[in-house]
């Protein structure tokens, strides 16, 4: 083979390998953070391969959310399925969705960049590959979804710029379906459609936009508003089968009922800048971009001028260039389409910031990078290998600068070994962040409960109130943290201050079962059930899928001598919830009680049989009156 051959088959290999060798530790992994959303914790996930026809016909994706992603879900559930849910088989296959994606990146450099030399391609996609922002990507097993959304946007972008160029059909059809497949993934693929007339204008040779580019771009205008009507007819015909939420809150989203408004435009122009230094200098890295953890901006602020003259300055630059079509306009044109859609600017983001919204907007900014080595280097861009002293050191040293990130993202993907290791790692860095010190908090209260030592357990659980505490001085209306310190100060006894943290907890949340119910066990710990039924009748009418809620119900009905509630609640639940044992056995004291003893002797038994320690049913098999049952009495349990 000559120097060509060799270099196109060499060259993907060895990307192949680099990015599997740099996360090659994650196998060893368990799931974290979002995968539980995703697959431990979705009943659709989990059924795998019996799974697939609810999940390609329901918006089951992520819980909660209504997200239509059918093929990263379906993935996720047929390795559960094969794997029996094992968390390595997820992380193997995430690294080398990454791995082939970037091979995918080099030829779509190699491509848009027709002119150039081998060395520019090649030293933007070892950039990319190594690049520690990308660890959320690729460590964590849920943002497969990014993966796949680039792997399959890119292919469809090479196939319809060759389908403009050489008017062939089946190119089209070929990238529409690669298209509609990475919109499977995550619907941000729209982006990805006007880089095909970027791409396209920068394989030509000609100076002018030609008919065909010009018939070409309309075209992808039309396809891409069609694309998004599909998609968005198709997420709103598919059935959601979850209760409807918001899929974002103030404390994901700071722009999000913002008592500040003219702070979002400006906040969110900085954060750009702030995406450009995180590229060059990614430290820290975090997952969490809560609430109140990026400051905010107002036009009055130095900074926020500075940043628009930066982006001005970059305009112009773009502007200038444009005709002679240097990478440098083609990365920040890259960056700006596909940034655009988690910018904040044109519609609010799922979160403020998040790392993982930089995988595709990455490779813009990787060819911008490079674009500047070039320059620093008096390099040629049609060069294929370094010459001259000049260079040779200035490669030498970004040579240095792709080990360090290399380096860093051996080291950052160590986080997500699993949840306690993600948080513990990184909370020093999210001091200010509401959710993070929450999520810190219950980490450290289910530790208190792992620990065998009492010494420990009171530490952790100390330690786990300075948090829940810290997350209600940053953001007062956290209602789930004001539940989780009632939570503890019930847990030791103190009533008084759980109930006005619950009390705190439903006046922020009229609407939330979970304050209700929280209520309501606190008063029926103080055999209060005057006070407990009310509140978990109503914690059961807000959410009627609380299993727990019945339980406890059942018991307060119990001590306050309610029989007849207590027989109509657990018929009804039973239904609901079969096999539920604590809901029998409330079901065979109600027979005991109205006298029905074969009813009550039968599925006592049945109780017992499955849980030995059922107190409840016990105490009905002890009844003189169920021992011996009179022979005329029916047996069969309804």
């Amino acid at each position: 083979m000559n120097r060509k051959q060799l270099d196109s088959r060499l060259i993907p290999a060895l990307l192949f390998l680099l990015a599997c060798l740099q996360y090659c530790n994650t196998v060893a992994y368990d799931y974290a953070w979002d995968d539980k959303l995703v697959i431990t914790a979705n009943d659709y996930t989990i059924k795998g391969i019996r799974g697939l026809p609810d999940i390609f016909t329901k918006r089951v994706s992520i819980p909660y959310k209504g997200e239509y992603r059918p093929i990263p879900q379906a993935l996720h559930a047929i390795e559960y399925d094969l794997f029996r849910g094992s968390p390595h088989a997820g992380h193997g296959f995430n690294i080398l969705w990454y791995a082939v994606t970037c091979v995918v990146v080099y030829e779509f450099l190699r491509f848009s960049f027709v002119g150039l030399g081998g060395l520019f391609p090649l030293l933007a996609a070892l950039l990319f590959v190594v690049h520690p922002l990308h660890v959320e990507a690729v460590a964590n097993i849920k943002s497969r979804d990014e993966i796949l959304t680039l792997f399959f946007g890119l292919s469809a972008v090479m196939l319809l710029v060759k389908s403009l160029e050489q008017r062939r059909w089946l190119l089209s059809v070929a990238g529409a379906f690669c298209f509609l497949a990475a919109c499977l993934c995550k619907s941000n693929a729209v982006s990805l459609l006007p880089v095909v007339l970027l791409v396209a204008w920068y394989r030509t040779k000609e100076t002018r936009l030609s008919r065909t580019l010009v018939v070409g771009g309309m075209v992808i205008a039309i396809c891409s508003l069609t694309l998004a009507v599909l998609i968005r007819h198709l997420q709103s015909t598919v059935s959601n089968e979850t209760p409807l939420h918001l899929n974002s809150s103030v404390l994901n989203n700071i722009f999000l009922w913002s008592a500040h408004p003219q702070t979002i435009t400006p906040t969110a122009l900085v954060i750009i800048a702030r995406y450009g230094l995180l590229f060059l200098y990614p430290h820290p890295l975090i997952h969490q971009y809560g609430y109140d953890q990026i400051p905010l901006n107002r036009w009055g602020d130095s900074v926020t001028w500075l940043v628009i003259a930066g982006l001005a300055a970059l305009a112009v630059m773009v502007r200038k260039t444009w005709k002679s079509k240097l990478p440098l306009g083609f990365g920040l044109a890259f960056f700006a389409v596909t940034y655009s859609v988690y910018s904040n600017l044109l519609f609010y983001a799922p979160d403020t910031m998040a790392d993982r919204y930089m995988f595709i907007p990455s490779i813009g900014l990787a060819i911008v990078a490079v674009y500047g080595v070039f320059r620093l280097a008096s390099l040629d861009l049609r060069a294929s290998a370094v010459s001259g002293a000049r260079a040779t050191v200035v490669i030498s040293l970004f040579a240095v600068v792709l080990a360090a990130y290399f380096a860093r993202t051996v080291v950052g993907n160590q986080d997500w070994r699993n949840d306690s290791t993600l948080i513990h790692n990184r909370i020093r860095y999210m001091e200010h962040n509401a959710a993070a010190q929450a999520i810190y908090g219950y980490t450290l209260n289910k530790e208190s409960y792992e620990t065998s030592s009492p010494e420990l357990k009171e530490e952790r659980q100390v330690a786990a109130m300075r948090a829940f505490t810290e997350a209600i001085r940053i953001y007062p209306d956290f209602q789930a943290a004001w539940i989780a310190i009632g939570k503890l100060f019930a847990e030791r006894g103190i009533y008084d201050k759980a109930e006005l943290a619950f009390l705190k907890a439903q006046r922020l949340e009229p609407l939330s079962p979970d304050s209700y119910f929280c209520l309501g066990t606190l008063y029926a710990a103080q055999h209060d059930t005057e006070l407990a039924i009310p509140y978990l009748e109503k914690a059961i009418l807000l959410n009627p899928q609380m299993e727990e809620g019945y339980v406890t119900l059942g018991r307060a009905y119990l001590g306050d001598n309610n029989i007849e509630n207590l027989g109509a609640m657990t018929a009804t639940a039973r239904k609901w919830f079969p096999g539920n044992t604590a809901l029998e056995a409330l079901q065979a004291t109600y027979f005991l009680r109205t006298r029905d003893y074969g009813h009550a002797f039968e599925l006592a038994r049945d109780v017992l049989a499955r849980d030995p320690q059922n107190t409840l049913a016990l105490a009905v098999l002890s009844s003189p009156s169920v021992q011996a049952p009179s022979k005329s009495e029916p047996r069969k349990v309804p």
